[in-house]
């Protein structure tokens, strides 16, 4: 029979990704249309992915507490041929072999680690590698920026990060990948210059920083103004 992929949807301007928290269907089971049948969770809520049209699930492609993009193909619905030509779907094709299932993302991930591979559009400097033509991360879902937060980074700070999500995004997943190279780096002794600097920052940033007033009434020489005739000019 036709099937119809069931899609993670856009669920909200700002959601770039959701988290699978439980799927309430198994293979085999009979749906109909609009039938929550997994409920994923981003920053601000819970939601449900519904199914697209009536039949009978066919596969669960995707894993309890696992992250996805948006876009991403989460099961598959055994349809109609009426409702299969109506999503204009066709039956895919399954992987060959034992290869998983690809998710949007990856092919631009696979393709950035090939091109640092043969050294193309990266500078090679000894430390991380980082796109020559990186300029900062653009948009960045609210997890991604409570995690920055947390860890006191900027935008400049994700230069060095190629985005694998929807939209070349930076997901909270190539964030975390991120960190890790971090810490797996080896540490070396800043020079003289670098230490220099870092020490004037830590002084001007816990330097305490004070304003002193002093309380003036002006009633007084405001009334004093006013009842002068004629009036004084900007001198009094």
């Amino acid at each position: 029979m036709p099937q119809v992929p069931i899609i993670m949807p856009q669920l909200g301007e700002s959601i770039a990704e959701a988290t699978i928290v439980d799927i309430k269907v198994k293979p085999g089971d009979e749906v109909v249309p609009d039938q929550e049948i997994i409920d994923v969770e981003t920053n601000k809520a819970v939601m449900g992915v519904t199914t697209p049209c009536k039949g009978k699930i066919d596969k669960i492609t995707v894993q309890l507490k696992e992250t996805y993009p948006v876009g991403t193909v989460l099961g598959y619905v055994e349809a109609s041929e009426e409702d299969a030509a109506r999503f204009k779907k066709t039956v895919p094709k399954p992987p060959k072999g034992t290869a998983a299932m690809e998710i949007p993302g990856r092919e631009e991930q696979a393709t950035v680690a090939a091109r640092q591979r043969d050294g193309e559009g990266v500078r090679r400097t000894g430390g991380l590698p980082v796109p020559a033509a990186g300029k900062g991360a653009g948009f960045l879902s609210p997890r991604v920026r409570a995690r920055m937060a947390e860890l006191q980074l900027t935008n400049a700070d994700l230069a060095g990060i190629p985005p694998t999500g929807a939209g070349s995004r930076i997901t909270i997943k190539d964030l975390e990948n991120f960190l890790q190279k971090i810490e797996n780096q080896t540490a070396h002794e800043a020079s003289a210059i670098r230490a220099g600097v870092a020490e004037a920052m830590r002084r001007s940033w816990t330097r305490p920083l004070s304003t002193i007033g002093s309380s003036v009434n002006l009633d007084p020489i405001l009334q004093n103004r006013q009842s002068r005739d004629p009036k004084p000019g900007p001198g009094l």
